[in-house]
């Protein structure tokens, strides 16, 4: 809200000041962006505003055309300011008004703020309603926010309303109120009820009574709002002394804080504030103050941007006798300032007008507005302006839309955005690791809005961005397409587009659109198919390999994993080969008769052809063929050994086929061959060495006992205090569920009698029984017999801390899915060993023990199972063959060649493709033959994480064809992000979890290997325990999760369910988020333990950071776990 104008200093009548603006609502008269009670929509009596036929603004908004019939305009914006004409007159604002021939508006007040903290509050309510409620609250009386109410003395209980109020649903200042009770021969009162309305007219009256505003401050220095009017029956709970809704305030210096638990403690304010129970912080009264910040012209415009805050309106609209000297004072600094009383007479009126860095016009007043608390005015803040009201009636949809686009513009303009959509637009269109210089270019056009003379000259201009990125030197320099790390991967569906655009796609007769089926699971891309909310790729992603080892991004190696990389290629091959259908893992919708070279039953078809009429030589031939295509499809980076080898597939094609269409069946080789080469797949230049790369070696058991760990991570931030309930607590104990958890919890909060019970008793937890979701029967199941368990309140932490000093002692970036999903699968907060995952380095640990171990991700490449060696990834839906029905003979080796290993100073992204692509075609054959004819005797359910952990039980039932020693696995399952509506959500998601958990273990136990797999359960984060008005939770930390396995001892709780999770308890830093006392290394160091590390040195690796806990923060891993000697 900073910058915009107090509501308090919009002219007097704004609804008749330029710049006011009207909506045409028809023949409706209820408004669309306030509130009014349905019941309006039919009352018969309806008492509206109606236009004087005099009226300037009667006649504006009936815009008459030369026929004298009205001309209804969608919105009208007043662009100067109109006399008032009756009624007008007499109110304080409008809501709706009809203008004639039952046609109305309505007024939507230009966009201003009220500061949160206030004088002379005085009491608003409502008349008792059917339940006998009298519901108060404070209201800031110089603000239209309630009508009147008029009794016949101060003791008088049952008011009136003024006999000539102007509508139903008006709004009035207390001052406008007490005249009219005064027209009336009456006062304003403390009513109970009032005579003559309907239930759904009464809406909230002034009273006479003052209100004192004060503040609650919690352990951090947020602070929430309380009201406490004189004399009151009900107050809401969001105003109320116990509300849990803090907010951030700018303090001077230090604020009033408890001596509890907190050795900087002051007493709440050396005693100034009374010290709440149970942690609930200071609770102070409250002073507002206001001073001037400037006594003499500012020195310049950033002068006035830095110390001023609050807005004003356009001086035009108001009176001229309110800013009598219009021609004001102004000088060379780029600010001018109006003055209320006589030129460069400075106060808390004086306006000042400055043009920011962007060209923005800024009004500011030369006030300071700071809040103070009473009886100790060395703890102050300045006071917090918002768009939403605090009374509950006046909260509407038009102040929601003005704060959200003051939010927009606030990020828009940030001084962070230029640089960001510079690199993000960089690494989409020339290369993934731009260098400072062309980012600052890029930036800097679009700050601009001008680069080289293209442009607008405004902020933001895409075109003039656009131009620097593609013509900027980096971009388009020779030198640097030689440089190793320059370029960029191509995403999946580019490289698509590039075969379909450049061979010419033609859509065949009858077909009115090209389809392209399922595209975001086969490739990992689809245009609108976004699998979260941060897109396809992450911007900062870092692959292994040659990229990794030179600390390079590679956004779009995250989605080149084994089964994407064999669906593209099959894909293409198939468009080349039948057209688009489904023939040999074709991207269409349709069959076809999958004959190669017809397409006549093809949806679309590459029609791009060179016929040979044997003129030319077959060399010449040839060589023009490949020229066009490398031309085409990789920009003329095909290099000279990789042309030669397309080259000759060309001609032995050409010479071994007895068909009529030779020419064509050679064309289809050499673009299935070009398609395969890093010079297509990257923006690189390829030198290469002339060898082929190594085949890995085969696998060899170790002959150690079979263990497996699968990591399912609960993407978008699971609300565990929803998945792990107290329910029952010893007589000696709190009563966690009805004390705490049901009021923290509020409307998102489980009934008791809902949960299902684990068996107890729980030992050494704050409740002797808890209860999960109701939705768990089989996590219960589990639970109750033994083979269950779960971590309590658990998360990323860089060493112990408390609520006082987390954020300086947390490196990680807490709250925000990204860094939190990586910090969970890391393990590392310190980066001790960058670009690997915990289960990577536990894969390293085994390895050098000489144990064959396989690293598998179901359907997403994890950061988790990135060690030393490359792990695996694939399809839930299974193993496809590469390349079935082959255009020709040797084309596997054909690859091999075009993909053969790379100089150092070769593209490194290219060397990345070509080695990703090698390996994905080996291992894609080698799990093809071990899973041929492999399936679940369990039905695992149709959901994504059923699917995944349906292909986790059959690699795992092929361990002995693989002659695997171990093997570690990651899926994870979306959809947790449940800022709203999450007891709905949760049903679902929590039954897809016990429905695929329950598959999973009796998979296990039909292939006996149960006692063999751990199966662990994390996510990004837990959720604030106190919820948003939308029925959700917002992005928390500490959080509860599952451990199951045969060999889990479970049955317990292990870490420590938090004592307190009130607001003000010793880990609640504020809107229920939970600092964890577990941290992530205590659960992985347990595992590493079971899966066979011995070694310290390597527990260190496996979890370089456990060196900054005491022993006391891990668990003895035999107390959770069967462990093998």
């Amino acid at each position: 809200g900073d910058g915009y104008p107090l509501c308090v200093d919009l002219p007097e009548k704004m609804f008749l000041r330029k710049g006011a603006k009207y909506r045409l609502l028809g023949a409706s008269h209820m408004p669309e962006l306030m509130e009014d009670n349905p019941a309006f929509r039919n009352h018969s009596r309806l008492k509206k505003f109606v236009l004087n036929s005099f009226s300037s603004l009667k006649a504006l908004l009936c815009n008459v055309d030369a026929n004298g019939n009205c001309q209804y305009k969608n919105s009208v914006v007043l662009e100067e300011s109109l006399s008032c004409m009756a009624d007008e007159c007499q109110a304080d604002t409008l809501r709706v008004v009809e203008v004639g021939d039952g046609i109305h508006y309505e007024y939507i007040r230009p966009p201003c703020v009220e500061l949160v903290f206030y004088p002379d509050a005085k009491k608003i309510q409502m008349p008792k309603n059917l339940e006998g409620a009298l519901d108060s609250s404070c209201a800031n009386p110089l603000l239209p926010y309630a009508s009147e109410a008029c009794c016949q003395s101060q003791s008088d209980t049952v008011a009136n309303r003024f006999t000539d109020y102007l509508y139903d649903q008006e709004r009035v200042s207390f001052f406008t109120a007490s005249d009219r009770c005064t027209k009336m021969g009456r006062t304003s009162c403390d009513f109970i009820s009032i005579r003559d309305i309907g239930d759904h007219m009464k809406g909230y009256h002034w009273t006479a009574v003052n209100c004192a505003i004060r503040v609650k401050v919690n352990g951090a220095g947020q602070v929430a709002l309380v009201y406490e009017p004189d004399v009151y029956e009900t107050l809401h709970p969001h105003i109320r002394s116990d509300n849990q809704n803090f907010f951030k305030v700018f303090w001077d210096g230090d604020f009033p804080k408890t001596n509890e638990g907190d050795t900087a403690g002051n007493a709440c304010g050396n005693n100034a504030c009374e010290n709440l129970p149970d942690g609930g912080g200071c609770l102070c009264d409250t002073v507002t103050t206001t001073s001037q910040a400037f006594n003499e012209m500012p020195s310049s415009a950033s002068e006035v941007l830095s110390k001023l805050t609050i807005g004003a309106y356009d001086i035009s609209a108001y009176d001229k006798s309110t800013y009598p000297d219009m021609i004001a004072a102004s000088n060379e600094n780029g600010v001018t300032a109006y003055f209320t009383v006589s030129k460069n007479i400075f106060d808390t009126d004086t306006v000042f007008e400055v043009f920011d860095e962007y060209g923005r016009l800024h009004r500011l007043k030369n006030r300071i507005e700071r809040v103070q608390i009473e009886g100790a005015s060395e703890y102050a803040f300045r006071n917090a302006p918002s768009f939403m009201s605090v009374l509950n009636t006046e909260a509407d949809a038009r102040d929601a839309y003005y704060e959200t686009e003051a939010a927009l513009d606030h990020y828009f303009h940030h001084q962070n955005t230029a640089p960001f959509m510079a690199y993000r637009l960089i690494q989409k269109f020339t290369t993934s690791n731009p260098k400072p210089r062309y980012v600052k270019a890029v930036a800097t056009a679009f700050r601009e809005g001008s680069y080289q003379g293209i442009g607008s000259g405004e902020y933001g201009d895409l075109g003039a961005t656009i131009a620097a990125v593609l013509l900027d030197p980096e971009a388009r320099s020779v030198n640097l397409e030689a440089d190793p790390f320059n370029g960029n991967l191509r995403e999946p569906i580019l490289r698509l587009m590039a075969l379909m655009r450049g061979m010419e796609l033609q859509r065949s007769e009858g077909q009115a659109v090209v389809k392209l089926n399922d595209l975001d699971t086969r490739i990992g891309q689809m245009a609108h198919s976004f699998p979260t909310v941060f897109g396809f790729i992450l911007p900062e992603y870092m692959p292994d390999g040659r990229p990794g080892d030179a600390s390079l991004v590679g956004p779009e190696t995250m989605i080149m994993d084994m089964p994407k990389v064999v669906s593209l290629l099959n894909g293409m091959f198939s468009l080349v080969k039948y057209g688009l259908c489904r023939c040999r893992g074709g991207l269409g919708s349709d069959w076809t008769n999958c004959n190669e070279g017809d397409y006549s039953r093809a949806a679309a078809y590459l029609s791009y052809s060179r016929p040979y009429d044997g003129k030319k030589s077959l060399e010449d031939q040839a060589d023009e063929v490949v020229s066009e295509l490398s031309t085409i499809l990789t920009s003329g980076r095909l290099g000279s050994e990789n042309k030669r080898i397309i080259k000759d597939a060309y001609i032995e094609k050409l010479n071994n086929t007895e068909t009529t269409d030779a020419a064509g069946a050679a064309m289809r080789v050499a673009q299935q061959l070009m398609l395969t080469t890093p010079e297509f797949a990257t923006t690189n230049i390829v030198k290469k060495t002339g060898s082929l790369r190594k085949k890995p070696d085969p696998p060899q058991a170790s002959g150690a006992s079979y263990r497996a760990i699968v990591y399912v991570l609960f993407g978008g931030g699971c609300d565990s205090y929803n998945m792990l309930v107290p329910h029952t607590c010893g007589a000696n104990q709190t009563d966690m569920y009805t004390d705490e958890y049901a009021v923290v919890r509020d409307v998102i909060a489980l009934a008791k009698e809902d949960l299902l019970m684990l068996n107890g008793p729980i030992e050494n937890q704050v409740c002797e029984t808890f209860g999960v979701h109701p939705e768990l029967g089989s996590v219960q199941e589990l639970f109750n017999q033994g083979d269950l368990l779960f971590f309590a309140n658990t998360g990323v932490l860089t060493k112990p801390t408390d609520k006082e000093n987390y954020w300086r002692d947390t490196v990680a970036q807490l709250f925000a899915h990204n860094f939190m999903q990586r910090a969970a699968q890391r393990i590392d907060p310190l980066k001790a060993e960058d670009g690997t995952g915990v289960l990577g380095r536990m894969r390293d640990a085994l390895a050098r023990k000489g144990l064959n171990v396989g690293a598998f991700s179901i359907d997403i490449n994890a950061i988790s199972l990135v060690g030393e060696a490359t792990p695996l990834t694939i399809s839930k839906k299974g193993i496809i063959q590469f390349n079935d029905a082959a255009t020709s003979k040797g084309m596997d080796s054909t690859i091999s060649l075009l993909n053969g290993e790379t100089k150092v100073d070769s593209g490194v992204f290219a060397e990345f493709y070509s080695d990703v692509v090698m390996k994905s075609l080996s291992q894609n054959q080698q799990l093809y033959e071990a899973l041929r004819g492999l399936d679940t005797t369990t039905k695992f359910p149709n959901s994504h994480l059923g699917k995944q952990l349906g292909m986790v039980a059959k690699v795992i039932k092929s361990r002995n064809k693989r002659k695997a020693d171990a093997d570690l696995f990651f899926v994870s399952t979306g959809g947790w992000d449940s800022h709203s509506q999450m007891l709905n959500n949760h049903k679902n998601l929590f039954a897809n979890v016990d429905a695929s958990f329950k598959a999973f273990a009796s998979e296990m136990k039909k292939i006996k290997a149960w006692d063999s797999v751990t199966l662990i359960q994390t996510s990004d984060f837990a959720r604030t325990l106190t919820p948003n008005g939308n029925g959700g939770s917002d992005h928390a930390w500490g959080g509860h999760y599952i451990m199951m396995g045969g060999s889990v001892k479970g049955r317990q709780i292990v870490g420590s369910y938090p004592a307190s999770i009130k607001e003000g308890s010793p880990l609640n830093i504020g809107r229920g988020r939970i600092l964890p006392t577990t941290p992530w290394e205590a659960m992985f160091l347990t595992l590493a333990e079971w899966v066979g590390v011995v070694d310290e040195a390597e527990f260190d690796y496996i979890c370089p950071n456990r060196g900054n806990f005491p022993d006391s923060s891990f668990f003895v891993a035999a107390d959770l776990l069967e462990i093998s000697t």
